[in-house]
């Protein structure tokens, strides 16, 4: 008998995984659960990098690639690259464990916190039990909030704004670049 994910007993977190998480004054304003979420979140995300880099170095493709990279990204992925977003996951995921971290500090961890956002927000809650998905949804909008200096790296999951870190605009933005060559350069303000 084939059973659906509703037909499914989900499991509930457990939420000693979620005191873990305190960077960015989380411990205060978020709850139990949520942190729970994310700390998952990380676990889950530095799998799939894990597996990506593993697959790539046997000369397979890397299909986890879209939980954590935009589509511009994710042609020709190498070892050396894909073995930079493990050390950024590393780098975001023990952050988020440090009541000081200051967040990000180059392309590659902003979209290694971004993954790990995304992912507590929308994926967590269909695999486990959230009872609280409002609060979480929340929870995770005011750790962006806080947690980014900025949001240029949204752009690269917009096909239309190609290019806009070279533009004018983007020169007046103060506007990082958006090339994968230069994921992983420190930000000059960090």
């Amino acid at each position: 008998m084939l059973l659906v994910m509703d037909e499914l007993e989900r499991g509930s977190l457990d939420p000693a995984i979620g005191e873990s998480i305190v960077a960015f004054g989380a411990a205060e304003t978020c709850s139990l659960e949520s942190r729970s979420a994310i700390a998952v979140a990380g676990e889950i995300l530095t799998d799939f990098i894990s597996q990506d880099l593993t697959d790539v170095a046997s000369r397979h493709e890397a299909i986890n690639a879209d939980a954590y990279l935009p589509p511009a990204w994710q042609i020709g992925l190498d070892e050396t690259f894909l073995a930079g977003m493990a050390g950024a996951m590393a780098f975001v995921t023990t952050g988020l464990t440090d009541v000081d971290w200051e967040g990000p500090s180059s392309a590659a961890e902003e979209l290694c916190l971004k993954a790990i956002l995304d992912h507590a927000s929308e994926v967590i809650p269909e695999v486990w039990k959230i009872e609280d998905k409002a609060r979480l949804k929340a929870d995770v909008m005011d750790l962006r909030e806080i947690g980014f200096q900025d949001i240029d790296h949204e752009f690269l999951f917009e096909p239309a704004m190609d290019g806009i870190d070279k533009s004018d605009l983007g020169a007046q933005m103060g506007m990082q670049s958006l090339s994968r060559r230069e994921a992983f350069k420190k930000f000059g303000n960090r």
